[in-house]
């Protein structure tokens, strides 16, 4: 399903529900969540905290702010505005902070509507999954009709194959794009170099000549190499800032919410395919009546999937209400969308 689809199938008609009709407020950003008049280390782990209101600090594409209050939150901001790091540890590297304009955290078209910034261009993809996976073949398919262009994909573990192969992948689209990505190492014709063992060690961008310098360091070699783009799909991570005066207990690894975190990492089968909703209760968080759901839920767990988002909403609102059988999304929402 693409993301269009999505939209027009799932958020359009929920748009459309009764209970949120004329009630959606857009082109806000939530910018911190307390509670009016109590602190975060008052009342601890205590549910007379409902009885102070929440306090949510919005402010709008013109950094005009307002406040607002409500009795429960449903936290569903996701990961995708909270890139990570390139540099070693998962902290910046040297210059990353300051030329972080100019780097490419997200996903670009290379072989679409971005295919003018990339094409007769030398790029540096950072990555290792799936992401940089298909950025890769994009290239790929860019280099045979552009061959002044030319790659390094670079990452940061030892695997002598770029992705690893699952054997008989349920998923065909997934199985052909590892079997693409990997290729490369076979067709060293296309320019495209790859490097394991190899971190970002320093970033410098030059505006006059619009290219970077980065420092690669490889076995505790350092080189210097001169690229006119920096791709970095090395992940995502959740912004916990908006609910730090809140009583949330967080996974010291992945920094989602420990419940869910523990459960994920209990959870017995390694493909994220075989995912089972790991209950309600993995929800709740120390602080009552708020809940995380969605991407964000995961922390920097890369295995969530859309469809264990539709599952929390559903168990989230069962939560809410007290109905354990209660189901929105089957109720309502199927029923706008007939």
């Amino acid at each position: 399903m693409t993301g269009r689809e999505f939209v027009d199938s799932y958020l359009v008609p929920l748009s459309q529900l009764s209970a949120l009709k004329k009630k959606i407020n857009t082109g806000r950003k939530v910018v911190s969540i307390g509670r009016e008049n109590i602190l975060k280390g008052e009342l601890i782990g205590d549910p007379e905290r409902t009885s102070y209101p929440f306090r949510i600090l919005t402010e709008n594409s013109a950094g005009q702010e307002q406040v607002h209050t409500a009795d429960i939150i449903i936290d569903s901001t996701g990961v995708y505005n909270n890139p990570n790091w390139l540099g070693d540890g998962g902290i910046p590297a040297l210059g990353e902070l300051k030329n972080k304009p100019f780097i490419n955290y997200q996903m670009p078209d290379v072989y679409g509507k971005d295919r003018s910034k990339f094409a007769g261009k030398k790029s540096l993809v950072m990555g290792a999954g799936y992401s940089a996976a298909t950025v890769v073949c994009d290239f790929q398919n860019l280099i045979r009709e552009e061959p002044a262009t030319s790659l390094i994909w670079a990452i940061r573990g030892s695997r002598s194959q770029p992705i690893p192969l699952i054997q008989d992948d349920p998923l065909p689209s997934r199985a052909a794009l590892t079997k693409q990505a990997n290729s490369i190492l076979q067709d060293a014709a296309e320019n495209i170099q790859f490097r394991n063992n190899t971190i970002v060690d320093s970033i410098e961008y030059f505006e006059n000549k619009n290219a970077f310098s980065v420092g690669l360091k490889s076995n505790g070699h350092l080189e210097k190499v001169e690229v006119d783009r920096v791709i970095a799909t090395v992940g995502y991570g959740p912004d916990n800032s908006i609910y730090r005066e809140l009583q949330i207990h967080e996974c010291y690894a992945s920094r989602g919410p420990m419940k869910l975190a523990a459960a994920l990492l209990g959870a017995s089968s390694a493909d994220c395919l075989a995912q089972e909703s790991a209950g309600a209760d993995t929800l709740k968080n120390p602080e009552p009546n708020f809940f995380i759901i969605g991407n964000k839920s995961y922390g920097r767990n890369p295995t969530f999937l859309i469809r264990m988002g539709l599952s929390q909403i559903v168990e989230v609102f069962s939560l809410i209400s007290g109905d354990e059988k209660l189901n929105l999304y089957q109720t309502e929402i199927e029923g706008a969308v007939a």
